[in-house]
């Protein structure tokens, strides 16, 4: 788990950085090749070489972080955990 950490460290201080800033928001959408990645790695379902390619889409199109985001946060369950991830058609 700690290299996931590692190379999602962007997105989690952008999540602390924008906690009241991306609620309301409705964020750029990626395309859905990307989507589908962001969906993955929200599952838990990507592996190691689709995250690191996800991970340089995401350095090259940093506003997709704010879609990213938007999605983590639809998820959190009232206890702080997360609600299972169903992926789009």
């Amino acid at each position: 788990m700690g290299y996931m950490l590692a190379d999602f460290k962007v997105l989690f201080r952008f999540l602390e950085l924008t906690e009241g800033e991306v609620q309301g928001r409705q964020a750029a959408s990626p395309p859905p090749h990307v989507e589908k990645m962001l969906r993955g790695l929200l599952s838990g379902d990507l592996d190691a070489p689709k995250r690191k390619q996800l991970c340089e889409l995401l350095r090259d199109q940093p506003r997709w972080l704010a879609w990213f985001a938007e999605q983590i946060k639809n998820r959190r369950k009232p206890s702080g955990g997360l609600t299972e991830v169903t992926s789009s058609p």
